[in-house]
C-alpha cells in the first residue's frame, strides 16, 4: 500500500482499537475540550483533533513564511512606503485610520501572519495571505491541541503525539523583544466579529487567561478591558483608568469597529507613534487579496523557484475589473470552476462560489464586480475534504462524515507556532471560516 501524501490527517492510521477508545472518551470529554474556547459552540463538537506529521508542519511552516516573503515583495515592486501602498490599492482612509502613511514597507511587517490553507492530494494551496496581527486562533489552537493530548496520555496507550509549541507564548515573545522594559498591554475588547462561546464582558474577559498568563510568564503585564476604559492625555499616550499603556494587541479591524472615544483614543496615540500596535495597520494592506493578483501579474519576472512556488502553491488569482475582460468572460462562461471574493473583505463575507450560485446571480456579481474593481477572481481548489467524528450533543451520539476544511499556520517571527484548524458540521456551509459558523480545531504531530 503506498503511504499517505505528506499533507494528510493521520487519524485514519492509527490502530483502529486505539481510534475507538479515543473516540469514545469524547462522548464524556469533548465539550470539556472546548469549553471556554472562542468560536466552539454546539451542537456539533469535533470528536478528535487533526493529526499531522512533524515533517509536514514544519514544511507548511516554511511554505507559509515563503509566501509572506514574496508578497512583501510584490508589494514592493509598487510601494516603499505603507502610504503609498495603501494609494496603489487604493484604499479610503477609513479602512486604515490608523495606518502612519511614512512607515516603511519591509519584514517587519511579516511579524504576523495565519494563511488559509487547503489541501489537495496533500499539496498545500494558499487560498489568502492574511499577514495580519488581528488574525484569531492563537488561543483556541493552543487550547484545543493541549487538552486532547492531556487527555490521550491520562486515558489510553501512548501514542508518541506533542502539541506544536504554544502560539499565545511566540505572539507575547515578539512583543516583548519590541521593548527595553517590562511593558504594559492592552487587550481591547472588540465589538464587530466576537466568536459564538461568550454572551457577555466577563466571560469575554476570562477568555482572555491565557493571554494574560503567557504574557506574565514574560515580563509583560497584559489586560482585556472594554473601549470605555481607554483614553489619550494632553500628549496623545494611551491610558487604561490611571494605568498608562506601552502596547495595544490588536485583534481587531479597525475600519469594522464600531467607532467609540476609546477607539478614536487608540488612533489617535498610534497615528503619533506614542503606542506599540501589534501589529501595526501597515499588515493590514498586505492582507488585501489584491496582493494573490499581483503575484500572478508578476508571474514571468520571478525567478525559476518562485515561480515554481506560485504555481505549485497560489491558486490563480486576478482582478475582476475591465483590464482582465477576457478572464472574467470566462468566468461567467464556466462559473463551476471560480471563486469570487472582495480584496479587502474577512471573515469570509462576501465571497461567492461560482457552482453554487444560479447563474444569472454568478453573472451579475461578475458585472458589479468590474464595476466597483474591487474583487478577485481565483481559480476554485478541488481541496481534499477531512474524515471528522462529531459529537452531537443533543443525543450524545457520535457521527463521522467527510467535511471540507482549512489550515491556518500561526506565523510569528516568521516560524510557525501551532495550527489553527477550522472545518464545517454537519449541515454547515462550503465557506469555512469561524464567524461562519464552522467548527474550531487544532492539532497535534506525530514523527511518523
Amino acid at each position: 500500500m503506498n503511504p499517505p501524501p505528506m499533507g494528510t490527517d493521520l487519524w485514519s492510521s492509527l490502530p483502529p482499537s486505539w481510534q475507538e477508545r479515543a473516540l469514545g472518551l469524547a462522548v464524556e470529554h469533548t465539550i470539556g475540550v472546548f469549553d471556554g474556547v472562542a468560536g466552539a459552540a454546539g451542537p456539533w463538537w469535533p470528536a478528535r483533533p487533526v493529526v499531522l506529521r512533524e515533517a509536514f508542519y514544519r514544511d507548511l511552516g516554511e511554505l507559509a513564511d515563503r509566501l509572506g516573503e514574496l508578497v512583501l515583495r510584490t508589494c514592493m515592486r509598487r510601494a516603499r512606503t505603507a502610504g503609498e501602498l495603501q494609494d496603489v490599492l487604493g484604499l479610503p482612509d477609513s479602512e486604515v485610520p490608523m495606518l502612519r502613511r511614512d512607515e516603511p514597507l519591509g519584514e517587519h511587517l511579516l511579524a504576523a501572519s495565519r494563511p488559509d490553507v487547503v489541501l489537495a492530494s496533500g499539496t498545500p494551496k494558499f487560498l489568502e495571505v492574511n499577514i495580519e496581527g488581528a488574525v484569531a486562533g492563537t488561543a483556541q489552537a493552543d487550547l484545543v491541541s493541549r487538552r486532547f493530548l492531556d487527555l490521550y496520555e491520562q486515558e489510553l496507550p501512548t501514542r508518541g503525539f506533542a502539541a506544536p509549541p504554544s502560539a499565545v507564548d511566540a505572539r507575547f515573545a515578539q512583543i516583548r523583544a519590541q521593548f527595553d522594559h517590562d511593558p504594559t498591554v492592552a487587550i481591547p475588547l472588540y465589538q464587530y466579529g466576537i466568536l459564538a462561546g461568550a454572551t457577555n464582558e466577563d466571560e469575554r474577559i476570562d477568555r482572555h487567561r491565557p493571554m494574560v498568563e503567557s504574557a506574565r510568564r514574560q515580563g509583560i503585564t497584559a489586560f482585556p478591558c472594554p473601549w470605555r476604559d481607554l483614553h489619550n492625555d494632553a500628549e496623545y499616550r494611551l491610558f487604561a483608568g490611571d494605568r498608562q499603556v506601552d502596547a495595544v494587541l490588536r485583534l481587531f479591524v479597525t475600519s469594522s469597529e464600531p467607532s467609540c472615544d476609546g477607539l478614536t483614543a487608540v488612533i489617535e496615540s498610534a497615528r503619533r507613534g506614542t503606542i506599540h500596535l501589534h501589529t501595526s495597520e501597515a499588515t493590514w494592506l498586505l492582507s488585501n487579496k489584491t496582493v494573490l493578483a499581483w503575484l500572478w501579474t508578476d508571474i514571468d519576472e520571478l525567478p525559476p523557484a518562485d515561480r515554481q512556488f506560485v504555481h505549485e502553491h497560489v491558486p490563480f488569482t486576478v482582478m475582476a475589473s475591465p483590464e482582465h475582460e477576457q478572464i472574467v468572460s470566462e468566468a461567467a462562461a464556466e462559473q463551476t470552476q471560480w471563486v469570487l471574493k472582495p480584496v479587502h473583505g474577512h471573515g469570509g463575507a462576501g465571497i461567492l462560489l461560482g457552482h453554487t450560485q444560479p447563474a444569472e446571480v454568478w453573472r451579475a456579481a461578475l458585472k458589479a464586480a468590474m464595476d466597483t474593481k474591487d474583487h478577485v477572481l481565483q481559480r476554485l481548489v478541488r481541496a481534499d475534504q477531512l474524515e471528522m467524528t462529531f459529537l452531537d450533543d443533543r443525543t450524545r451520539q457520535l457521527h463521522t462524515q467527510p467535511v471540507p476544511f482549512v489550515l491556518g499556520p500561526l506565523m510569528f517571527d516568521r516560524k510557525i507556532s501551532n495550527v489553527f484548524v477550522r472545518h464545517s458540521a454537519p449541515g454547515g456551509g462550503l465557506i469555512v471560516n469561524a464567524q461562519q459558523g464552522s467548527a474550531v480545531n487544532s492539532v497535534l504531530l506525530t514523527p511518523s
